[in-house]
């Protein structure tokens, strides 16, 4: 099974700090860019604190394999950016994962790491809910 999920996202404003900081384009976590904690990627302002963009991008590409009837083993990669500058550098991570297929949901726990980035740990990810 291949599963393929994007998002874009754009806000008409010229001045980002207008809007609430819940209106404006984080990335990172469980479902945008696993490998990374959670909503940490994004412009930030001077003094290095995130301030989010005006623009997202976002794609993950993930396939998946019946390893026994209730069990599937995925391999993943992510990449995307939250942005208000096209010079924006893309952030991607890759990841191994499993998914039980529970009565109740799917269950999905996924092990990632950025690649090509300082940040150079893995992050474990555990999400329950649809595939992507």
């Amino acid at each position: 099974l291949l599963i393929a999920r994007g998002e874009v996202g754009a806000i008409a404003t010229d001045n980002i700090l207008e809007l609430p900081a819940s209106k404006r384009f984080f990335t990172g976590g469980d479902q945008t860019l696993r490998g990374f904690d959670y909503e940490s990627l994004g412009p930030r302002d001077i003094n290095g604190e995130l301030i989010g963009g005006k623009f997202l991008t976002v794609a993950s590409l993930e396939y998946s394999l019946r390893f026994a009837q209730s069990w599937r083993a995925a391999l993943f990669t992510d990449a995307g950016r939250a942005f208000s500058d096209e010079s924006a550098a893309w952030r991607q991570s890759a990841g191994i994962g499993v998914r039980w297929l529970s009565p109740f949901g799917n269950v999905r726990v996924d092990l990632a790491v950025p690649v090509n980035d300082q940040n150079d740990g893995f992050r474990l990810h555990i999400f329950m809910g649809p595939p992507l």
